[in-house]
């Protein structure tokens, strides 16, 4: 061979590599609380709308790092002791074990793109304004009216890389094991009917459930209350009020044991004729004042006091309330 033989410049090959260590950080909870959506009413304030419900969660810090985020995963969920027919008796179990790959062996090439490993074995909480304060959503499969939301339930919060190629076993940090959580509860529908002996206002009893299982006792144990108002215009005529006519319990009526286990337990109350025309004289309203009903359930409680929403308001929990419900006039 004659001549300088030649020489191929150097080959470089550039791989990615999927972070392998996991966040060190451990979330700690500071406060909680229930954000809601604005407060709506109709013009004439007969009707007011369905708000939205969300719980939020204080942390003690941010993710020290921002490209990673809190995470949450459900553990177990059990009722209401207050309202289940069970009570405190229920069934202890082991905590799953965080769903994720193992990945004893791991083979990464040449232009491998991110697998989003273990991403799905937990919820990422919701931000907000706040670097500290992360909304937690509803487990899967649960939506605003599912019965489980009866209860409370036991939550394992992580921190985790949101924003890079990670290996599952390198996606979350170490554990905090939340007992007691509990999100909004389902809200309370309300169906009022009129003719001209009154009005009937009727509102389901909290269902709760273990599994699947319904645990309603009958009767609940909860409370209703029914509220019926008539809206006044202010004086200068600026905007409308409601005004309290009265308030009464709404009891279980029992039927036959095969009927009542057949849907939920509803809580039933009546307002005559004649003892609304009263109250509306009363205060200087027209019989044909326009009417509205409110209904709530109360927790039970072993003393509950006379008159909750009255002259004892505070003295009882409010588990929930249905919508300002204007009651239909009679043709």
């Amino acid at each position: 061979m004659q001549g300088t033989p030649t020489v191929d410049p150097p080959l470089t090959l550039a791989i990615g590599l999927p972070v392998t260590t996991p966040p060190s950080q451990v979330p700690k909870v500071v406060s909680a609380g229930i954000a809601l959506s604005p407060y709506q009413r109709s013009a004439d304030y007969a009707s007011t709308g369905a708000r939205n419900r969300a719980l939020w969660i204080e942390l003690e810090a941010p993710p020290a790092d921002p490209r990673d985020r809190f995470f949450a995963r459900v553990l177990r969920n059990a009722p209401d002791p207050l309202l289940s027919s069970r009570g405190e008796t229920v069934t202890e179990t082991a905590d799953p074990p965080l769903p994720i790959d193992p990945e004893w062996v791991r083979v990464i090439v040449q232009g491998e793109a991110d697998d989003r490993a273990g991403l799905d074995a937990m919820q990422p909480m919701i931000p907000s304004d706040s670097a500290l304060h992360w909304a937690l959503p509803l487990p899967a499969g649960l939506d605003d009216n599912s019965p489980e939301l009866f209860g409370f339930f036991t939550y394992e919060l992580r921190v985790g890389h949101l924003d890079m190629w990670s290996t599952a076993q390198g996606r979350f940090g170490p554990p905090l094991r939340v007992a007691g959580v509990q999100h909004p509860a389902p809200a309370l529908p309300c169906t009022v009917l009129r003719n001209t002996q009154g009005i009937m206002v009727s509102a389901p009893y909290a269902l709760p459930v273990l599994d699947g299982e319904p645990l309603q006792p009958l009767p609940p144990h909860s409370t209703i209350w029914v509220l019926l108002y008539a809206q006044a215009e202010q004086i200068d005529g600026a905007d409308r009020r409601n005004v309290l006519l009265g308030r009464k319990p709404a009891p279980w009526l029992r039927k036959t044991f095969e009927t009542a286990r057949a849907s939920n337990a509803y809580g039933e109350a009546s307002f005559g004729t004649a003892e609304i025309e009263l109250a509306l004289r009363s205060l200087g309203f027209v019989r044909t004042a326009p009417l509205s009903v409110l209904a709530v359930e109360l927790l039970p409680q072993d003393i509950p006091p006379a008159d909750p929403l009255g002259a004892d308001l505070g003295g009882q929990r409010i588990l929930r309330s249905s919508t300002l419900t204007p009651v239909p006039a009679i043709c």
